[in-house]
């Protein structure tokens, strides 16, 4: 009896200490993306644990998402990934009764993120911004170039270029967004599918990359605010964060017009927890995590019920939160086809091998 009983005893111990176990999250996000506290409020609201990732590109996304073995329970891709995460079957359908702020996103923001998700199914927008020029003013100051500080044609004219190499480039690697700048200096859309526009895009890369010290997804915002570079291509929130350490430096969004990107959270179809998965997305989407998150890391944040929370100097900044001229002048990019995709990534090859600097890009790409 004695024997049984103490048994039974361990027995409902062993399915306490289960039952009280901390639930895991798995999280796949962009470097440096996210107020800590913003993660901790939700493991304390939820008893659960966040084993969180970071990457700094499409390639290291695609690297750490399809790794064997691999197992992410919330990522956070940018919108151009959709349309390929979608038709491979890779990510949920998300269950819009279970996130109680899904109201409190902007329409504009989701009927932009419907362009690559049709009916928002699939995705939640996080945040959002623009790809620009992070220039160091006294010194182009020195080299008779202020006035094209605000201009495309600073990195991709020959004449500005040759000068601003003198004081150092350093360009952004990623693919799309520096394709999206070409075309956006030679008067095309984003999304053009032209072969030939696509080819001049691709030789005026070529040819701007010679000039350039290097690509990173990263090390370029430090240079800027260190002074060892003068102009930069990069995420607008980025490229602020690094020129509040150097008040020589600042961030353009270009008069010709800029990229304007979404990044998005996703549910993984491999999702072992996708009930604490949507709870973490509704927890993003509250009004006062976004504003947190927004006021951190100083990008847009697509939850408008955030606005009462967020810090006025961030809300006030034109460049964050631009006002509708500046708006106009943005272009988003749509779903490109495969064919599209590769055409790209063929001259993408061409341009950063040519030089024999970086001549590390996969020859083919998911994405």
């Amino acid at each position: 009896m004695f024997k049984t009983s103490f048994f039974l005893a361990l027995l409902l111990s062993f399915f306490s200490q289960v039952s009280q176990a901390q639930q895991v999250l798995n999280v796949l996000n962009w470097s440096e993306y996210i107020d800590p506290d913003v993660v901790s409020d939700f493991e304390q609201k939820y008893d659960a644990k966040i084993n969180y990732t970071e990457f700094e590109s499409v390639e290291q996304y695609t690297t750490e998402f399809f790794a064997k073995d691999a197992q992410f329970d919330v990522t956070f891709p940018a919108s151009t990934m959709i349309n390929l995460l979608v038709e491979n079957n890779l990510i949920e359908s998300l269950d819009k009764s279970k996130l109680s702020h899904y109201d409190n996103l902007s329409k504009d923001i989701m009927d932009t993120l419907a362009n690559h998700d049709k009916g928002n199914q699939h995705s939640i927008p996080y945040m959002w911004g623009t790809t620009g020029l992070g220039v160091n003013t006294k010194a182009l100051k020195r080299l008779g170039l202020t006035s094209k500080q605000d201009s495309w044609s600073l990195i991709f004219d020959e004449s500005s270029r040759k000068k601003v190499k003198s004081c150092g480039m350093a360009l952004l690697n990623e693919r799309d967004e520096l394709f999206s700048a070409a075309l956006t200096y030679l008067g095309y859309s984003v999304n053009t599918t032209s072969k030939d526009e696509l080819r001049t895009a691709g030789t005026l890369l070529k040819e701007t990359l010679t000039d350039a010290i290097y690509l990173h997804t990263s090390q370029q915002y430090t240079d800027l605010a260190s002074g060892k570079v003068c102009v930069i291509v990069g995420y607008s929130g980025d490229v602020i964060g690094s020129t509040e350490e150097n008040a020589d430096t600042a961030y353009f969004i270009p008069r010709e017009g800029a990229p304007m990107w979404v990044d998005v959270m996703t549910i993984s179809k491999n999702s072992t927890e996708k009930e604490l998965a949507h709870a973490f997305i509704n927890h993003l989407l509250d009004a006062k995590s976004a504003a947190k998150n927004s006021n951190f890391i100083t990008y847009p944040t697509p939850v408008v019920a955030a606005k009462p929370f967020l810090e006025e100097d961030i809300l006030s900044n034109p460049i964050i939160y631009p006002p509708q001229n500046i708006m106009s002048r943005l272009q988003a990019q749509a779903p490109q086809t495969r064919k599209v995709s590769n055409i790209k990534h063929r001259l993408w090859v061409k341009a950063i091998c040519s030089g024999g600097k970086w001549c590390t890009v996969p020859m083919k790409s998911f994405f």
